[in-house]
């Protein structure tokens, strides 16, 4: 496998399309970070629009750093998607494939270079896109702030997740004959995964984080109403809207919750990764991953009023990223190797004579 492995990386070398979304790797990242400069320079007033002196706030450098490193999650997996069932398609549709076993490669050895193959292709253009990220945030004085080192360790739990996207479109390459087929199942995944992501995303509360939400609700409620500030029939109607199960979402919550947990469908959303160009409510990297802003917020709006440091250290409520690296960094690789494994099983009863 090693020599077909060499032959490989020397024809996807040669390869137009991969120089080509190299080379977006190399440019798209610094025309972000001189967009990002620009944006907090400009100045409008009523003499017209001008430029000033770069001030940003220290969470503010480390949250565009972040934004700008991490970018390439959403931005990738078209790309991906175009260029294994592409590249891979074209050897299927010109017999390339029939005669490697021919000259007596087997089936194992053929899938298993062009998937290793396509796997590392992802990561060369990840890490292009991180590197000349991080030289566009220097050139354009914005940072980099990498957090001491940390954030690296996010993004590369980001490339181990995209992986799992490379190992599904190599099995969809080598599934069918005729490359079109593989590259429209690809692109309407890469469509629809944002609004899947999305969904579970916000069923990724777990019910010892929602069960703690009511728990300092009927605390707080109980207080309010010794206090005088509710009466014992606001404090009952309180009570009701405050549960664990309308924090978490309702019934939809056993339907997703599952998904969110067995897949990496939550990352975008428990890693607080906005799109290229795309600023969140609050620029602040998150530290820590929590639930509490989102609790005091929600009680707030129902007119429970509790300081989000109530929620912190209650069960289930905050965890340190890197345990939930190393959460998806597990799911991934269960994924990748289930995807692969399922690929093969398909390409191996595959008609290609």
């Amino acid at each position: 496998m090693g020599k077909l492995l060499r032959f490989e990386f020397k024809r996807i070398r040669m390869n137009l399309f991969f120089w080509i979304i190299t080379a977006y790797c190399i440019v798209w990242p610094i025309f972000v970070a001189g967009f990002y400069r620009l944006m907090f320079t400009l100045k409008i007033t009523d003499s017209g629009i001008s430029f000033g002196e770069l001030v940003m706030s220290g969470d503010e450098k480390r949250y565009i750093t972040w934004l700008i490193l991490s970018a390439f999650f959403a931005e990738m997996p078209k790309f991906m998607a175009l260029f294994t069932c592409l590249y891979i398609g074209k050897d299927t549709s010109d017999g390339f494939v029939r005669n490697k076993i021919i000259a007596g490669h087997s089936r194992l050895s053929i899938f298993m270079t062009n998937n290793i193959a396509q796997s590392l292709v992802t990561v060369f253009w990840c890490f292009v896109y991180v590197c000349f990220g991080a030289l566009g945030l220097k050139l354009t004085g914005i940072g980099p702030d990498i957090n001491g080192g940390e954030m690296f360790i996010r993004v590369a739990t980001a490339v181990v997740v995209l992986l799992v996207m490379s190992a599904l479109f190599t099995s969809l390459a080598m599934a069918f004959r005729n490359r079109a087929l593989p590259v429209v199942l690809s692109i309407l995944f890469t469509m629809i995964i944002g609004t899947v992501t999305m969904a579970v995303g916000m069923f990724n509360m777990p019910k010892a984080a929602a069960d703690s939400y009511e728990k300092v609700c009927v605390e707080t409620i109980e207080h309010n109403v010794s206090e005088g500030i509710y009466t014992e029939a606001e404090g009952a109607a309180l009570k009701k809207m405050h549960t664990s199960e309308s924090i978490r979402g309702g019934k939809a919550w056993y339907v997703f919750h599952p998904v969110y947990q067995a897949t990496t469908a939550g990352f975008q959303s428990d890693f607080a990764m906005p799109n290229a160009l795309g600023l969140g409510a609050e620029m602040r990297y998150p530290e820590k991953f929590s639930f509490s802003d989102n609790l005091a917020q929600s009680a707030a709006l129902g007119n429970i009023f509790t300081d989000k440091e109530n929620f912190d250290n209650q069960p289930g409520v905050t965890t340190s990223y890197g345990s939930k690296c190393l959460e998806y960094v597990l799911k991934s690789v269960i994924w990748y190797a289930v995807v692969t494994v399922a690929g093969f099983a398909v390409f191996r009863k595959k008609d290609l004579f």
